[in-house]
């Protein structure tokens, strides 16, 4: 009942405030020496629950950038990614800077926003893989999907079909990509320079010692967006009903009805998978969960760093994952190299069968991998990332005129 309300409130509060566009924005700014645009949400602006509950990391992350902007002396206008082009007409050409998403579909905007402030210097936020590789790694996870069930009536959501890329990347001159060497590598082919920007994690999630040992090795969380397919969930409850002596917890919205349906049966008799629904990050909930489970597993076909499995991280889950979540594993982690059910089977039991002094090992190492996904490293990398930029482009030279 607390989430319909929260989801309704949520609804509510941004149909009243909501804005399209922001202008402006000097919270933090001592003395201005440019002006700045930011493509990418408005709603933490007009709405800072948003970003307290942390529903979702990006809402603080624009926070950030504008922040950041304003520290190094720009005024920053923040444009939503719903805007429309009544609006876009509006835009004027007097920016120094152009940060803007377009790796999506909820970035379709940026090419027509970038060649408006031609001035500017144009950022693309990737904050996804490759447009062309995110597709085709979607693509063969319902190739796979529908060989095991072939007449399953589920829609293909997910596809990146609204942005039009060459015209995307015939507008920027640099890259700022969140991720690590494989979502980087899939934008080398476009020859723009481009900057490691590390995710971001909610920084109120407490690491507990005594949770650690009281950990199942049995258990298994995913923790997930919508994108059922895309991130590997149906492999997951069709692997883990056939392996009763371990437990799936399931953590993602329900909103994807054909598959809800599809698996009905499965999640109605398999008594060893529960499906949890949406949980806010640090939580009572999600706490509960996170001193349950050893293990955070996300079979995905394509992700840029998975910020949902380094947030487990945070309370020392270790990760299990596929090569496309783009983590960088070390020794603590575990690859998942083949994602067909049997070799899922087989992986899984044998991970939860480690000795426990292993496990206790890999936990406290993947705890001190997640320091590199804090909100301060964020922070870091981005300033640093615009610094640079600013040298290079030597704007840098604008603060000499003040």
């Amino acid at each position: 009942m607390k989430k319909k309300f929260y989801g309704l409130y949520k609804r509510v509060v941004l149909k009243f405030l909501k804005k399209k566009i922001i202008r402006n924005y000097h919270k933090y700014c001592r003395e201005r020496v440019g002006y700045a645009l930011m493509y990418y949400v408005t709603d933490p602006f007009v709405f800072k629950k948003l970003v307290e509950d942390y529903t979702h990391g990006f809402y603080w992350e624009t926070l950030e950038i504008a922040r950041i902007l304003n520290k190094l002396g720009f005024w920053v206008d923040i444009i939503d990614r719903s805007i429309g082009s009544r609006e876009i007409e509006t835009i004027e050409d007097k920016y120094d800077i152009f940060i803007g998403i377009g790796a999506g579909n909820s970035g379709r905007h940026y090419p027509e926003i970038a060649k408006r402030v031609k001035r500017a210097i144009k950022i693309l936020y990737a904050t996804s893989q490759e447009l062309n590789v995110f597709n085709k790694a979607l693509k063969k996870r319902y190739e796979y999907f529908f060989r095991r069930h072939p007449d399953a009536k589920l829609p293909y959501i997910g596809f990146k079909t609204q942005v039009n890329m060459s015209q995307v990347i015939q507008n920027t001159d640099f890259i700022f990509c969140t991720g690590n060497k494989y979502t980087i590598k899939t934008y080398h082919k476009y020859g723009k320079p481009i900057y490691k920007i590390f995710v971001s994690t909610f920084p109120k999630i407490n690491f507990s010692l005594k949770e650690l040992y009281n950990r199942s090795q049995n258990k298994f969380l995913y923790f997930g967006g919508n994108r059922n397919i895309l991130k590997g969930l149906d492999l997951l409850i069709e692997v883990f009903a056939e392996l009763p002596d371990l437990e799936l917890y399931i953590c993602t919205p329900a909103k994807e009805k054909e598959f809800n349906l599809f698996y009905k049966d499965v999640l109605s008799s398999a008594k060893n998978i529960h499906w949890i629904g949406f949980v806010l990050v640090g939580g009572k909930t999600f706490n509960w969960l996170t001193s349950q489970c050893g293990y955070v597993i996300l079979p995905s076909c394509t992700e840029s760093g998975a910020s949902s499995v380094v947030t487990c991280m945070r309370k020392s889950l270790i990760p299990v994952v596929t090569y496309e979540t783009d983590l960088d594993l070390d020794d603590f982690g575990y690859l998942i190299k083949n994602i067909s059910i049997e070799a899922l089977k087989f992986q899984l039991r044998k991970i939860s069968r480690i000795p426990r002094e292993e496990f206790i090992r890999r936990s406290i190492k993947s705890y001190f991998a997640s320091f590199n996904y804090t909100q301060a490293k964020f922070s870091e990398s981005f300033e640093k990332a615009l610094i640079d930029v600013l040298l290079k482009r030597k704007l840098i030279f604008l603060y000499e005129k003040k």
